[in-house]
């Protein structure tokens, strides 16, 4: 199954919004599985405003756990996919590989990496910005000096698309997962009283 679909542009001043899908698969129906998300993934990347999708997979419990986020460029984009017959036919085959219900869950920005614990309101934007800086932060010290050697003769704006490149990509699997299970008693208080 592919990680990741090639992305398109968002339309100007447009944040997106993420289709989080979190799926217990049957041990036993791995294969088919793979093989059903392929077909579904491929169908989903001719849907207009379909901007990429990252699926993370953790296949060593006894029921394996598939994270997809799906994202499409407006909320308009996501609900019109959910009207296909295709996502229908999809979701009707989906019963015969899972081990539980399937959770679903819509965020926005860097809300979509939070490990966000079930039917809990996501935390508020300022302690998601905290968290990505705190997440950012290092990433871009490191990469910089990492990459010093390499791109210290380069132009300013090429040897900085190298390190946010490399920092986007570490930031978003695993930093920003990481991070969410670590601070989740600080982005998700137990509500006193």
């Amino acid at each position: 199954m592919s990680d990741a679909a090639a992305p398109t542009a968002l339309p100007p001043h447009s944040t997106g919004i993420t289709l989080v899908v979190t799926e217990r698969v049957r041990r036993s129906k791995l294969e088919a599985y793979e093989a059903w998300a392929r077909r579904l993934h491929a169908v989903q990347a001719t849907q207009p405003g379909f901007v990429g999708l990252h699926v993370l997979r953790d296949t060593n419990g006894p029921v394996a756990e598939y994270v997809t986020l799906v994202r499409f460029a407006s909320a308009q984009a996501l609900e019109a996919w959910r009207a296909t017959p295709a996502y229908r036919e999809a979701l009707a085959e989906l019963d015969d590989f899972t081990a539980d219900q399937v959770e679903y869950r819509e965020a926005q920005g860097l809300e979509a990496w939070f490990d966000r614990p079930a039917r809990l309101p996501a935390p508020p934007l300022w302690k998601n910005v905290i968290v990505g800086i705190v997440g950012v932060y290092p990433l871009i010290m490191l990469f910089a000096t990492l990459l010093r050697p390499v791109t210290g003769e380069w132009p300013a704006w090429a040897a900085t698309l190298a390190t946010a490149s490399l920092s986007t990509l570490f930031l978003n699997w695993p930093v920003l997962p990481w991070l969410s299970r670590l601070l989740r008693p600080w982005l998700y208080p137990t509500q006193r009283g």
